[in-house]
């Protein structure tokens, strides 16, 4: 075994058998992008940190698994804002994240084939709009005037991220007509643009980043993925999401932080309205109650709302937001497919770019029937292709042959899944049901069929598949309705509908993908920013990325 694969398992040993003192500076619960940034720059602020974390991998969605020669990514496809000086750069090196390699995408981002045609988004926003009037040139009015919002928008988020009011404030005077979107949705500032089907599908064809319908989605959030990419295209670290999750786990223990996985935080522990600590469950150590004067929690907050407080200790404030967050509605899950094809990289009939497939025009149609529990047919489709987006990585896949994932939005309701009301995948027993197993093969299926019209001959060159439900991602990371994206980002769920680091509880913090700062890697490591700003006192955010 090499130098490297010897020191590797060493650190998954201490992190699974090491043990666990009595008391901490700081206790983060969950090892999601946003809980390891949190701990990352606790760490660094010379803070005592321990993470804690019930699956056998640090990461949350930002993980991957391998399969023999195959190893596929489970949650991050692509990001953006990471070019040098971007959001996500100034983060990761105020983590003092070390080795860590951030590949750019091809300028073709996005590829979107609809019934009858097909639009290619460059990671340009001024090459965007050309390539719109060019193909829509009688809806110039209405391109310029989505222009002038995603434009509006990119400057009031740039400048909320930055930590800085007066620059808030001067961001807002520049473009007063943003405030009167803040509680709109995309569908409805789209209308405003235009009325016509094919300009707005192709305004809203990365629907699948947010998993719910445009019509509902605050128009905000949309922008903001947009902007996003548009700052500088899309990248994509070497060695995919797990490579990030790794660089920031070595970060927390270089700085002399603990992480310890298979280690279910069941209770945390409020006295006299300020958090104290927290009782675990351990694999090897059994029931640990562990203290600390400051606890973030990273986990998923629906489930941390319903079980992780005892409400007899909590002021009323603090179990009047937690009643709130138990009744908010989540983001619809995602099914992934796992896809090993005996297929070079080099003669897939495409770049590193993203693919979207989509049979209809009205989208919200598709959202309503998924929100009932059924699923449009043909399924909506995305493609991403490590092989492509990571062409050295040689773990990814044999030699010749390429990896790639296929996702689709999906209900949620388990009865569309063939399983109980109340089964959310904790309990691994509903993977022995017989009406789930068809639905995951028949879902399988129609995913592949989909892809093979992108990729002709796919489905005579598969060399390996596998598929995950939205039972597999609750069973792993603990999310609830089995979702990717968190709370639903619907105008009434978004902004300061969410919460923020700070609770009505002294020296308990939040963070991760249902706080204000929104879902997503970047939206996970700017919770985690603002949280350890809140612990250390003010200043670090603005340090950061003013």
């Amino acid at each position: 075994m090499s130098e490297t694969k010897t020191a590797a398992a060493a650190t998954r040993r201490t992190r699974v058998r090491g043990p666990i003192d009595e008391r901490y500076d700081a206790i983060v619960i969950g090892s999601g992008v946003g809980g390891l940034t949190c701990a990352s720059l606790l760490a660094r602020a010379g803070k005592r940190v321990l993470v804690l974390e019930q699956h056998y991998v640090a990461g949350g969605s930002a993980t991957l698994f391998r399969r023999g020669r195959w190893a596929f990514d489970v949650g991050l496809h692509y990001i953006g804002d990471a070019h040098p000086g971007g959001t996500i750069d100034r983060l990761l090196r105020a983590c003092g994240v070390e080795g860590l390699e951030l590949r750019p995408m091809c300028p073709e981002l996005e590829v979107i084939r609809y019934p009858d045609f097909e639009f290619s988004i460059p990671h340009s926003r001024e090459a965007y709009r050309a390539r719109l009037l060019a193909r829509f040139p009688g809806e110039r009015r209405g391109i310029d005037r989505y222009f002038r919002f995603l434009e509006r928008s990119d400057r009031v988020a740039l400048a909320d991220q930055s930590g800085s009011p007066l620059r808030l404030a001067a961001a807002i005077a520049r473009g007063p007509a943003l405030l009167r979107n803040l509680n709109r949705t995309a569908g409805e500032v789209l209308d405003r643009c235009t009325r016509n089907p094919q300009l707005q599908a192709v305004f809203t064809a990365q629907h699948g980043t947010y998993a719910i319908s445009p019509r509902r989605v605050a128009a905000v959030l949309h922008a903001g993925l947009q902007n996003h990419y548009f700052r500088s295209g899309g990248w994509y670290p070497a060695g995919g999401g797990q490579a990030l999750s790794d660089a920031l786990a070595a970060s927390i223990e270089r700085h002399g932080g603990a992480i310890r996985l298979r280690a279910t935080v069941e209770r945390v522990h409020v006295r006299g309205g300020r958090a104290t600590g927290v009782t675990l469950r351990h694999v090897h150590h059994g029931e640990r109650t562990v203290s600390a004067p400051l606890v973030i929690c990273n986990a998923d907050l629906k489930r941390a709302a319903t079980s992780l407080f005892d409400p007899a200790e909590l002021p009323a404030t603090m179990r009047r937001a937690l009643t709130r967050l138990a009744g908010y509605e989540m983001a619809l899950p995602l099914f992934q497919v796992f896809l090993g094809v005996s297929i070079p990289p080099a003669e897939l009939p495409y770049t590193n770019s993203n693919l979207w497939l989509n049979d209809r025009y009205d989208i919200d149609a598709d959202y309503q029937r998924l929100q009932r529990g059924e699923l449009p047919e043909p399924p909506a489709i995305y493609i991403s292709t490590a092989s492509l987006k990571d062409p050295d990585n040689a773990e990814l896949a044999p030699p010749g042959h390429s990896n790639l994932e296929i996702m689709t939005v999906v209900p949620s309701a388990p009865a569309f899944w063939g399983l109980a009301p109340g089964q959310d995948g904790v309990d691994p027993e509903y993977r022995k049901n017989p009406r789930y197993l068809e639905v995951k093969r028949r879902l399988t299926e129609a995913c592949v069929d989909q892809a093979a019209r992108l990729i002709p001959g796919l489905k005579q060159r598969v060399a390996y598949c596998e598929a995950a439900t939205p039972f597999s991602h609750s069973r792993y990371i603990r999310s609830s309705a089995g979702g990717a994206y968190g709370f639903a980002a619907t105008p009434a769920q978004f902004l300061g509908n969410r919460p923020g680091p700070r609770t009505p509880v002294a020296g308990l913090l939040m963070c991760g993908t249902n706080c204000r700062a929104g879902h997503g890697i970047v939206g996970g490591m700017v919770s985690a920013l603002q949280a350890a700003d809140a612990a250390l006192g003010g200043r670090l955010q603005r340090r950061v990325l003013g």
